[in-house]
């Protein structure tokens, strides 16, 4: 990708190099790996990496290292198609749906149960993307919280559940609840790699509350 087509607000030419190393390899990469990637200087790099995350443009993963010190950090970039590419999914699933046609049942979906099989199938590949590209963080719940706040979800973890603070595909939530409640829980069971999780939207919200098995 070249840093031309990175057009984020506030970031400069160099943090886009930056920016476009990290997409294009589509895995988290440590500070290592994008030295030799950019071959910028470390301090340099870590300067424009902090700006990148900070801006919401990438997330920041603490790798389990085995011993005693600093984490090992990793860089992944956020998809900023997202929003687009959700809305033109819920909206041609719905287009595509059989008037009257039946649903797949799953506990906590929607407000009334249902899902839409395939937007199920499409949100378990991107979460088992997800799963991929976190793969140094080991527990399944530390994973899909991650997963959820590098997504956008704000996240909060009550023990008993998560509860969502927003939406990253407003617009296409509000127009097509049951399709993107479908795809959502499946980037969860994705992610954690287990059927059996929870999702009920707050109406008077614009998030939602997760369970998790």
């Amino acid at each position: 990708m070249n840093p031309v087509e990175i057009n984020e607000q506030g970031v400069t030419a160099a943090q886009a190099r930056v920016l476009a190393t990290l997409r294009d390899a589509g895995r988290a990469l440590t500070l290592s790996e994008l030295q030799d990637r950019t071959g910028l200087h470390p301090n340099t790099l870590r300067g424009h990496l902090d700006t990148i995350v900070a801006g919401g443009n990438a997330s920041r993963i603490a790798s389990r290292s085995g011993g005693r010190g600093r984490p090992a950090w990793s860089y992944l970039a956020r998809e900023p198609e997202y929003a687009a590419l959700a809305m033109a999914l819920a909206s041609g699933l719905d287009r595509g749906a059989a008037p009257g046609s039946s649903a797949d049942a799953h506990p906590g979906a929607g407000q009334d149960g249902t899902l839409d099989p395939a937007a199920t199938r499409g949100g378990l590949a991107w979460g088992e993307r997800l799963r991929s590209q976190l793969g140094a963080v080991e527990d399944g719940r530390d994973r899909v919280l991650l997963a959820l706040a590098h997504t956008g979800f704000a996240p909060h973890d009550t023990g008993d559940q998560v509860t969502l603070h927003a939406c990253p595909i407003l617009e296409a939530a509000r127009s097509h609840p049951a399709v993107v409640c479908a795809v959502h829980l499946g980037l969860i069971e994705g992610v954690l790699g287990q059927d059996g999780a929870g999702l009920r939207p707050r109406p008077d919200t614009l998030g939602c509350v997760v369970t998790l098995p």
